[in-house]
């Protein structure tokens, strides 16, 4: 496929693989994937929330941004990889920043890692985002420029689109080899049932997919067709933490984007995530964020300029 240049808008909360926010020269891209080998220029003023999930290599100089509301540092030989709709913001880049990058939609991922989803849903909807150091000879397997990008770019076989799904997998499942590695709580995960472990994969995946996140648990429990007690219980033995919690999080990091990126009015913002009113969308995001909602949107605002 022809190298090409993307330009797309800012400030949106859907950003599909074709609306990329920075000018990258696009190796791949279509409804589902996008895969970029000289990103170079990232976004250095808005928020952007993107619907896809994101594997960065960082191959030279460091990049610095907000995940939510905690600070990340990408330097080279890191990975960086986050799931779909989290918010990246504040970003900083060194000069001689290099870097290449994936984009694989929910469904895509899905189909690539099949068994082992469980995996990279595990790790990145409880943590949001996980850095992978590469410099050792393991990670090395999984570099995405010397492996799955320069078959992207070289490869005309015409079985171009299954070769490069395979490659994919494997780029994904060393990448889950890695998360495995890394973490610590691998024993209690394993302990726990494999049922319980789906159960709590599917409620923190239909908080995310939701724009109206605020709902009660009970309906969330439905979705998954089980009682909300069953729910808490999955919830505290899977994670530790309470199903009101999990949403809570959610919330909070949309409520912040929101405020922090868009000219929607309290009440629309209430309304687009599901508060009953104005009054109560506000206290909550006092005993949250510790200030009003337009106390919050000013200052976030005034520390960007």
């Amino acid at each position: 496929m022809e190298n090409k240049t993307i330009h797309a808008n800012t400030n949106i909360f859907d950003v599909k693989p074709e609306e990329l926010s920075y000018n990258i020269r696009v190796i791949y891209n279509d409804d589902e994937l996008v895969v970029a080998d000289n990103l170079r220029e990232l976004p250095t003023s808005s928020s952007y929330k993107v619907a896809f999930n994101i594997v960065v290599q960082c191959h030279n100089g460091e990049a610095q941004f907000d995940v939510g509301n905690e600070f990340v540092s990408l330097k080279s030989g890191q990975t960086f990889v986050c799931h779909s709709n989290v918010t990246m913001s504040h970003v900083m880049i060194s000069p001689d920043f290099d870097g290449s990058v994936i984009c694989v939609s929910d469904r895509l991922m899905k189909s690539i890692l099949q068994a082992q989803a469980g995996i990279w849903n595990r790790v990145l909807y409880t943590r949001h985002y996980c850095i992978i150091n590469t410099n050792d000879e393991t990670a090395r397997r999984s570099d995405l420029n010397e492996t799955v990008i320069e078959s992207f770019r070289k490869s005309k076989s015409p079985f171009k689109q299954d070769i490069l799904v395979s490659l994919l997998r494997a780029a994904f499942l060393m990448i889950c080899e890695r998360f495995l590695e890394q973490s610590t709580e691998k024993k209690q995960h394993a302990a726990e049932s494999p049922r319980m472990e789906i159960l709590f994969q599917q409620f923190l995946e239909n908080i995310n997919r939701r724009q109206m996140k605020k709902v009660s648990v009970a309906e969330y429990a439905d979705e998954l067709c089980i009682t909300p007690k069953y729910l808490s219980t999955i919830c505290r033995k899977v994670s530790g933490k309470s199903p009101i919690e999990w949403i809570s999080e959610y919330v909070v990091a949309d409520i912040s984007f929101y405020l922090r990126n868009t000219d929607l009015t309290a009440k629309e913002i209430a309304d687009k995530i599901g508060f009953a009113n104005s009054s109560f969308f506000g206290k909550y995001v006092r005993e949250h964020l510790g200030v009003s909602p337009a106390q919050y949107r000013k200052r976030e605002r005034e520390a960007t300029i």
